[in-house]
Formats: C-alpha cells, sequence, structure tokens
C-alpha cells in the first residue's frame, strides 16, 4: 500500500470519517467502508501480481542460467557452468558463450567477440 493511488485512497477514507457534511451530521460511514473495501481489493490483487512476477522472474532467471558440454568420466553431459573446475574439457559450438577461461585444444581459430564481459566492443583472434 505504498503507492499514489493508496495514499489518495486512504487520505479520502480519513477524509470521509473527519470531516462531516456541513449540516452537522455525522461521518460518513458508508463511504468509508466502501473506500477501506477498495483499499484491501486493490492490496489483495498487488500481492497477487507481484509474487506471480517474482515467480516469474524466478523462472526465467533459471531457464537463463548458463549450462555447457562438459566432458567427464568419459561422458560429454550438460551441467551448470557455475560447477565448473580447472581441467574441465568444455564443448563449444557456433554461438556459443563460453562459460569461463579456456584455453583451445583443437579446431579452427575463434574470433571471440569480448564486449559483454569487457563492456567494449573488442573482437580478439584467438588460435591454437
Amino acid at each position: 500500500m505504498w503507492n499514489p493511488l493508496s495514499w489518495v485512497m486512504e487520505a479520502a477514507a480519513v477524509m470521509a470519517i473527519v470531516l462531516a457534511n456541513g449540516r452537522g451530521e455525522g461521518p460518513n460511514w458508508q463511504d468509508f467502508v466502501g473506500i477501506i473495501c477498495l483499499l484491501i481489493i486493490n492490496s489483495t490483487i498487488s500481492f497477487i501480481e507481484e509474487n506471480n512476477a517474482g515467480n516469474a522472474a524466478a523462472a526465467l532467471m533459471a531457464r537463463l542460467a548458463p549450462k555447457t558440454k562438459v566432458l567427464r568420466d568419459g561422458q560429454w553431459q550438460e551441467t551448470d557452468a557455475a560447477i565448473l573446475v580447472p581441467g574441465d574439457i568444455i564443448s563449444i559450438k557456433l554461438g556459443d558463450i563460453i562459460p569461463a577461461d579456456a584455453r583451445l585444444l583443437e579446431g579452427d581459430p575463434l574470433k571471440i567477440d569480448q564486449a559483454s564481459a569487457l563492456l567494449d566492443s573488442d573482437k580478439s583472434q584467438l588460435n591454437n
């Protein structure tokens, strides 16, 4: 309930209670109860939407977690890049993101775009 719409509704609820309508009558309880109900509905919807957005963000982050093909125990397997250790042999192909510092064992020379790592547009030529 920390947004401008809620603040306006809270102020309206307070004014419905505090301010009489000028004819010696009491506060306007129907308006107060109506505004409070709207505040509760608004808070419930906001909570559900924020919860869903948080779940969607977590699912997206899990899906985008870098994975790599690594040779372990004589077999190629896909694992999270976070659990690579020095000495692991990884397989890369065109368009892959290289998940760690690596040494080229075999294959053609590579051209690597290091812009995402270095925050500039340097393209390095690597040879065997």
